[in-house]
């Protein structure tokens, strides 16, 4: 076979296998180099793709589908810095363990290191954020064709192992790249005759759930029997069989379960926002749990942080799948490196002895505080970060999934979100290292992942950090209605000590950014409204989840206004907790 045919040939192996793999969604940035890999993807009928002129968007979008199905999209790109703009959205999916296929094309060995046009060191070039990393051979009949297969299924296995995560295949090509029809006759292809008639992978791998052992399970019983004020937390967890168990754990031993927003249990009918206790520095005093037991990982809050620091429980445990290292505060006395399901349901009927807390105070608090909270959703009052948050909670349906932007409006949805949902709504974030970037084109990966219309919830300079996604929600086959928080600059740092640097504040860390959000929607092609009241938002977010339009809904406020009604709210709840 000529150069053409191998090349055409080779790529057309990766594209099937990786299919086969179920790794069949393919997130394509146009190329020359990548050229053999985009006409297999092309004309194979059972690949699904999506093009991107982005790769940053690409790359971020390929996280928010990982994140709804749990499988892997496989990144497709040129040669040159293009791979390099997967990076950021490379590191959040190592970091908060979710499944993701680099596939980079390569200028050969001759052209390294030479002053070849758009040539850089692309192998490792992730370093230690892949989960597993491989320089693939240029296309030649020197390399036997199952060592190619076998390498695209590890890739696919490794990229869903117990610790998921990113993967990078990095392949180079020789010109030329137009396609040619192969020989499957020739004598390279034979000892793949049967793989290419069998249709089915080239070889599987499972990962089944890592069982506790029995006697850690009898030690955490004894401890959970004997601890005389036990808290669970459910942090940041990728499994929603996981997270379900943890309530039933909590239910069953009948003790108080701080759920973090990231747990995707904080919207679940009858978990209580116990966000709003925590940070009352006189619940804390009263409250000094001596045992806690954390399920998953990372928490939005710090408040939970504060209050394991004043306690210093006795056993402060840690249970998660992934074996990295999780002790922030370097405060974990247990770490159990197990699977969080069949663990919570392992520690069921563990526990007799009574809770010292009064769970009917805590209901009236958390009546109370709702209450409260409602005070600020009356129905001619502006509309705030608050109210849109707490109205978004109500008014979103089982049928639609949430994605929340890191800074504020992940944190007012973890404290003043309505749980009032039975089944729970698919919720997400960009929690595994918490920046503000790709958030509209991860949140657009997460609705096409789940097949939902879906809600984002974003401030103005995350909106603005990722504009040119807007381009693709024309394509999605769901809607998305993101929803701006636009007071005109960082609100976050207005609650932060720097805010009292008059002299510098506003130029180097609320950096006020006087686009039109208008504008950019309609330069979309999206439709657009701007609410002013609380029942005029109610009314258009009511309308934009009936419709199969995307639709950008800005909501204006004062950062200064903002920061008064956080710390009145704030006040409020604190001044109920006191008469607990």
């Amino acid at each position: 076979m000529n150069n053409r045919q191998i090349t055409s040939l080779w790529s057309s192996i990766i594209v099937e296998e990786l299919i086969r793999q179920g790794a069949g969604f393919f997130c394509i940035s146009p190329g020359s180099r990548s050229t053999p890999l985009t006409i297999s993807i092309a004309r194979n009928p059972k690949a699904r793709w999506k093009m991107f002129v982005d790769e940053r968007s690409a790359a971020f979008f390929a996280l928010g589908y990982g994140r709804a199905t749990g499988r892997p999209a496989v990144l497709v790109c040129t040669s040159g810095t293009a791979v390099a703009n997967y990076f950021p959205a490379v590191v959040e999916a190592s970091m908060d363990f979710q499944p993701m296929i680099v596939l980079s094309s390569d200028r050969p060995f001759e052209l390294l290191d030479c002053g070849a046009n758009q040539t850089i060191r692309q192998e490792n070039i992730f370093g230690g954020y892949t989960r597993w990393n491989m320089q693939l051979p240029a296309p030649s009949t020197d390399t036997p064709l199952k060592a190619l297969l076998s390498t695209v299924a590890y890739a696919v296995a490794k990229s869903l192992g117990e610790s998921a995560g990113p993967v990078h295949l990095n392949q180079p090509f020789r010109e030329p790249f137009e396609p040619a029809t192969p020989d499957l006759k020739d004598p390279w292809v034979a000892p793949l005759h049967q793989w290419l008639e069998n249709g089915k992978p080239f070889s599987s791998s499972t990962v089944p759930e890592k069982a506790p052992d029995a006697g850690t399970i009898t030690m955490l019983r004894k401890m959970l029997a004997e601890a005389e004020q036990p808290m669970i937390i459910a942090g940041s967890m990728t499994s929603r069989t996981d997270a379900l168990a943890v309530i039933e754990l909590a239910n069953d031993l009948n003790i108080p379960l701080y759920a973090d927003f990231s747990s995707g249990l904080r919207m679940v009918a009858s978990v209580q926002p116990w966000q709003l206790l925590l940070q009352s520095p006189e619940f804390r005093k009263s409250f000094k749990s001596d045992l806690v037991l954390h399920f998953g990982g990372n928490l939005i809050a710090k408040h939970p942080s504060t209050a394991l620091k004043e306690w210093q429980p006795e056993h402060y445990i840690v249970v998660k799948p992934q074996p990295a290292r999780f002790s922030p505060d370097h405060n974990v006395t247990c770490r159990v490196e197990t699977s969080i399901a069949l663990t919570a349901a392992q520690l069921k009927g563990c526990r007799a002895t009574p809770q010292t807390l009064n769970i009917k105070t805590t209901d009236r608090f958390f009546n109370a505080v709702s209450e409260e909270i409602q005070t600020e959703l009356l129905p001619d009052k502006p509309v705030t970060d608050i109210s849109a948050a707490r109205l978004v909670s109500q008014l979103i349906t089982e049928q639609q999934a949430l994605f929340v932007s890191n800074s504020m409006p992940v944190r007012d949805m973890d404290n003043y979100a309505s749980s009032s949902h039975a089944g729970g709504i698919p919720t997400a974030i960009n929690r595994g290292v918490s920046g503000i970037d790709g958030i509209i084109s991860t949140a657009a990966g997460f609705a096409n992942g789940h097949q939902k219309p879906a809600t984002l919830m974003i401030g103005d300079i995350a909106f603005l950090h990722d504009l040119n996604a807007l381009s693709l929600l024309g394509t999605l086959p769901v809607p998305l209605q993101i929803i701006v928080l636009n007071n005109n600059g960082g609100a976050i740092f207005s609650f932060l000590p720097v805010a009292e640097c008059q002299d510098v504040f506003e130029t180097h860390f609320a950096t006020p950014q006087n686009y039109s959000i208008r504008s950019a929607a309609e330069a979309f092609g999206l439709d657009y409204a701007c609410p002013q009241t609380n029942r005029e938002f109610s009314e258009v977010y009511r309308e934009a989840c009936g419709s199969k339009r995307s639709i950008v809904i800005e909501v204006k406020s004062s950062r200064a206004e903002n920061v008064i009604q956080h710390r009145g709210l704030r006040a409020r709840i604190n001044s109920i907790a006191v008469f607990m």
